[in-house]
């Protein structure tokens, strides 16, 4: 009974992100008008200009002029090729049943090409189904149909792309652009704070108002964008501003570092041409923060990054400092420089995002990659059954084609509303399935008894014309909001078009009961089709996400280890991306456990605390790559070597486990490994905080094969 409440609450939330009001508009007027100058001018053949503006406006999902062209554009094509092969195919049943197996197969397929392919093959495989549903008796109306979605969806792109462009990621290009910005104003506080010679009580007070701010301005960037995703379906558009999202958290961590640097320095120090010039490189950093800010406001190309001076020590200051400073001196100017250094390696990766954001794409070293490999690498690297989207692809196309078949056989009147069921809810997670599944039954159930009781009511062009228009600008508005919500209005639009042109008032139960079997079909599809559960999934991306620290902590050690060449930048930037990827899969992966219906594989609080820490494990080895790592003694890089292996071990040894359902090997003495304080005090500290964090993972991972499925930990001092 709690799970179903727990889903029933997840029907009806609404993300936390205001409607598309204007995108609302415009889809309306894309979808309504061509269909009101069909009647108007009594040419037949009007629902193909409005299902072709609606599916174009649809696959609308924002970005520059040239992507939202090219998806439109693949949409109208694939979309007159649909209407055209399903008014053919329809003409016979056996045929209509091996084609739509085919065709609607290869539309899932297309998801391998990206967010915007998989967007243009579920709207070319509905127009599909629709004409399949309603076959011709001629070649040349066959063409008509074609011609007709093609033309409604032209004017749609023509609306769009310009009478009335509209940015769909506006909102969360603000709320990312925000947290750059207030990156930037901690970043300038702490220069003046340094060159002023603050007091310890104004860097306090400074740290107490910039903190809580620029967290409260990240987290709810990160709401709105997370919103605005959920809305308009994943895009790479929407990929890209969560890289940039992630490039200003780690920012500002990396300013929070170098504020502890320069505030410990003494007065005298300040003075100091070197320090100087660290102060200098932080007030480009904050130039730069200024041109990303701006960049990632705008549409449209941006211009290229700065040539900036970082003023970066020369080796003739370096071996004079060697000479006149101490050793502590030299170190605490050497770790403020290596952390300059990762903010302007931040600087470059966000620029190069900003690139990708604005729809431009940057030279790759070497020859371009061939049409064979555009084209046909993504095909050839999934077909397999290991392929994820290649599963999906056959779930859909097989589930798809028994709806036709069932609708062929057995239901008279509209039964194209089953197999359009079974498309919309259809998702390549369980869990998505089941919950779109609960959306779409529940909002055609109301959208249905809505248009039953509206029916007559509205019996002229004059009166439902209007109606149609606002429930068309409603879907499509509160998409972001709530996909149930979005199916009570799209039920009650169509329902109402469908009952104007054929006079039968019937069809708003009818919608209702094709409706119930498809979600039916759906599940049972999803259920008994190559099904991966998400207690299945889990386990493999947690355990992603331990060796991907395991190697991260090790390329943090192997500076501190021997002799061989330090790791470069790009080797850090690249381990770092790697353990945000792994992080953020096995949360997502824990999300969509969360909301299957059959979750009963996976305590939650061991995983909640493992996804935890992995975040807090890896932010303890970025302090460790962050210091500095020359003056290691001999004595310490035997401990440090020896600590790194053990600490691997256990990792590796974690991610076995987790993946395996064991317990973990016992937790070896780690402490027992640091160097000795006397000789590496920074070190000695930071190794410990990384030695706690793997306690606490080790402990995590045995409390998860320990508890039951979903046992919660009893409270202290409980039986």
């Amino acid at each position: 009974m709690r799970r179903l409440v727990e889903h029933a609450k997840e029907v009806v939330r609404f993300a936390p992100v205001r409607p598309a009001v204007m995108a609302g508009i415009r889809a309306a007027i894309a979808t309504v008008l061509p269909l009101v100058m069909a009647h108007a001018l009594h040419v037949s053949g009007g629902l193909w200009l409005c299902l072709g503006g609606f599916n174009a406006s649809f696959a609308d999902k924002g970005g520059s002029y040239r992507a939202r062209a090219s998806s439109m554009g693949a949409g109208l094509c694939m979309g007159a090729v649909a209407a055209f092969l399903g008014a053919v195919a329809g003409q016979e049943a056996a045929l209509s049943i091996a084609v739509a197996l085919v065709w609607v197969t290869a539309c899932s397929f297309g998801g391998v090409y990206g967010a915007a392919a998989s967007v243009v093959g579920n709207t070319a495989s509905s127009a599909f189904i629709v004409s399949l549903a309603l076959p011709v008796h001629s070649w040349a109306e066959a063409f008509q149909r074609g011609g007709l979605l093609a033309l409604g969806a032209l004017w749609a792109m023509f609306l769009s792309l310009v009478l009335w462009p509209i940015r769909p990621y506006g909102p969360s290009r603000l709320a990312v652009a925000g947290g750059f910005r207030a990156v930037e104003a901690y970043a300038g506080e702490v220069a003046r704070l340094f060159a002023r010679g603050a007091s310890a009580e104004a860097w306090q007070e400074q740290i107490l108002l910039h903190h809580a701010r620029i967290r409260e301005t990240l987290e709810v960037a990160g709401s709105t964008l997370a919103a605005t995703r959920r809305g308009r379906g994943e895009s790479e558009r929407g990929e890209q501003l969560l890289v940039l999202l992630q490039i200003a958290e780690v920012m500002f961590s990396t300013v929070i570092a170098l504020g502890d640097v320069l505030e410990s320095q003494r007065s005298e120090a300040r003075a100091h041409p070197e320090w100087e010039r660290v102060d200098a490189a932080l007030g480009t950093f904050c130039l730069e923060l200024q041109r990303l800010a701006r960049g990632v406001e705008r549409e449209g190309r941006v211009r290229e990054p700065s040539a900036l001076d970082w003023g970066a020590p020369t080796p003739e200051a370096a071996r004079k400092l060697e000479l006149e400073w101490e050793p502590g001196e030299r170190a605490a100017l050497g770790y403020a420089w290596r952390l300059v250094a990762r903010l302007r390696g931040y600087v470059e990766a966000a620029s190069k995002t900003e690139t990708r954001l604005a729809g431009e794409f940057l030279a790759s070293p070497g020859p371009p990659p061939s049409w064979a490999q555009q084209v046909l690498g993504p095909v050839r690297d999934n077909l397999s059954m290991g392929s994820l989207v290649f599963r999906h692809a056959l779930r859909v196309g097989l589930t798809t084609t028994v709806a036709v078949a069932v609708s062929l056989a057995f239901i008279p009147s509209h039964g194209y509303w089953v197999t359009i069921t079974v498309l919309t809810i259809l998702q390549p997670y369980t869990g998505a399935t089941f919950l779109r599944g609960l959306q779409r039954v529940g909002g055609t159930m109301v959208g249905g008894l809505l248009a039953a009781a509206l029916a007559t009511s509205l019996d002229t062009p004059t009166e439902l014309m209007p109606f149609v228009f606002v429930t068309v600008a409603i879907s499509i508005a509160i998409i972001p909001l709530n996909y149930g919500l979005y199916t009570v209005f799209l039920t009650l639009t169509f329902v109402l078009l469908a009952e104007f042109e054929s006079g039968d008032f019937t069809l708003a139960r009818v919608r209702v009961l094709n409706t119930l079997l498809g979600g039916g079909l759906a599940l049972a599809g999803m259920w008994l089709l190559w099904e991966r559960p998400e207690r299945e999934l889990l386990p493999e991306q947690l355990a992603a996400a331990l060796r991907a620290n395991r190697e991260h902590l090790l390329l943090a050690l192997s500076e501190r280890v021997g002799p061989a060449a330090p790791p470069s930048e790009s080797h850090f930037s690249e381990a770092r991306r790697k353990i945000g990827l792994a992080t953020i899969n096995a949360e997502a992966s824990f999300l969509r456990l969360m909301s299957e219906p059959r979750r009963r594989a996976e305590p939650i609080e061991p995983v909640m605390t493992l996804l935890a820490y992995l975040r807090r494990f890896a932010a303890a080895v970025i302090s460790v790559a962050a210091s500095p790592a020359d003056g290691v003694s001999r004595e310490s890089r035997v401990q440090v070597e020896r600590f790194g292996n053990s600490a691997a071990l256990v990792l590796e040894d974690l991610a076995e486990a987790v993946h395996r359902g064991r317990a973990p090997s016992p937790l070896p003495d780690l402490d027992g490994l640091l160097p000795v304080p006397e000789q590496e005090p920074l070190l000695r500290l930071q190794l410990e905080r990384v030695a706690r964090r793997i306690g606490v993972l080790h402990g995590a991972v045995s409390r998860r094969v320990a508890q039951t499925p979903l046992e919660r930990p009893a409270a202290p001092g409980t039986p």
